[in-house]
């Protein structure tokens, strides 16, 4: 299997045809067809399955396709890594930030950076954990961010740079506050408003739920968006899960509640592809990331 049939390969999967291929790389069909069937004999397997008009994947083509996706990263990746080491720390650097990171710290790197690497651009993505490390996975981004998942998902590598902590949040004069320590099930006389499914700070907050034996509680309003998280609970009853920087930055007029058993502290700092060089440019932020996280100490 060499990369000629990869993209042989790869082409014919995107077009859906042999001749369509053949036309899009400039070749013969007859070419084409003899380099897809080498490549099926090396595997031991169909790839492709002839129908009337074209052709359909098979199970182990669907699986090569995926592996042949992230070696086209893998190839972007080390073609921007030369190119880098070639002319120093230019082109863009694709960012992607958790709420956090987007408010505070990132805009002091980012503007640092500017100013000290006049050939780099930038492009900063905010977002929530799952949406962020499934575009750094892709190499929709060079590297992210954020709060750090339990487990590092496969393909990638973390740098941890701070902690802080999460709990539960609400308006100033909520009248939770004028109990001592209430209880985790006293929350659940109140609507929550919360970010997606899939975030991980919902995740860690439904987790503590049932680690007390509680059926976590489901959410009233569904908000990816900070500031309107914080605009409904200034406004209402309603409860929410924040970090402890989030809280100071961008939520005035809420504060956490002291509610035993319903908090925790996480891990922040840096993601990136396990399997991509590190370009002078990411490793330019990396290093910012690092010293703006040891003045800032723990949050």
């Amino acid at each position: 299997m060499d990369l000629t049939q990869i993209r042989y390969f790869n082409a014919v999967a995107r077009h859906g045809s042999f001749s369509a291929a053949a036309r899009a790389l400039g070749i013969t069909q007859p070419g084409l067809t003899k380099a897809v069937r080498r490549l099926e004999a090396g595997l031991a397997c169909n790839l492709f399955a002839r129908l009337p008009r074209g052709v359909a994947l098979t199970p182990q083509g669907q699986a090569l396709l995926r592996h042949v996706g992230l070696l086209d990263v893998q190839l972007r990746d080390a073609r921007e890594e030369i190119r880098a080491l070639e002319r120093g720390a230019v082109g863009e650097l694709s960012i992607g930030a958790g709420p956090s990171w987007l408010s505070r710290a990132l805009p002091r790197i980012v503007a640092e950076m500017a100013a000290r690497y006049p050939g780099l651009s930038f492009r900063v993505v905010g977002g929530f954990n799952v949406s962020l490390m499934e575009a750094l996975r892709v190499g929709e981004l060079d590297l992210v961010v954020s709060a750090l998942p339990d487990r590092t998902p496969p393909g990638l590598r973390a740098i941890p740079l701070t902690r802080d902590t999460i709990s539960v949040v609400a308006r100033l004069n909520h009248p939770l506050r004028t109990k001592r320590a209430p209880p985790p099930t006293a929350t659940l006389a109140y609507s929550w408003v919360l970010p997606g499914r899939d975030v991980l700070s919902r995740l860690r907050l439904e987790a503590l739920f049932r680690v007390a034996g509680i059926e976590p509680p489901t959410a009233k309003i569904e908000s990816d968006s900070i500031s309107f998280i914080a605009a409904v609970l200034r406004d209402s009853d309603m409860l929410s899960f924040a970090t402890s920087q989030i809280l100071r930055n961008e939520m005035v007029g809420v504060a956490p509640l002291p509610i035993p058993g319903l908090g925790m502290t996480r891990s922040a700092g840096i993601l990136f592809r396990a399997s991509a060089g590190i370009t002078p440019g990411a490793q330019a932020l990396m290093d910012a990331a690092r010293r703006l996280a040891h003045k800032l100490g723990a949050n």
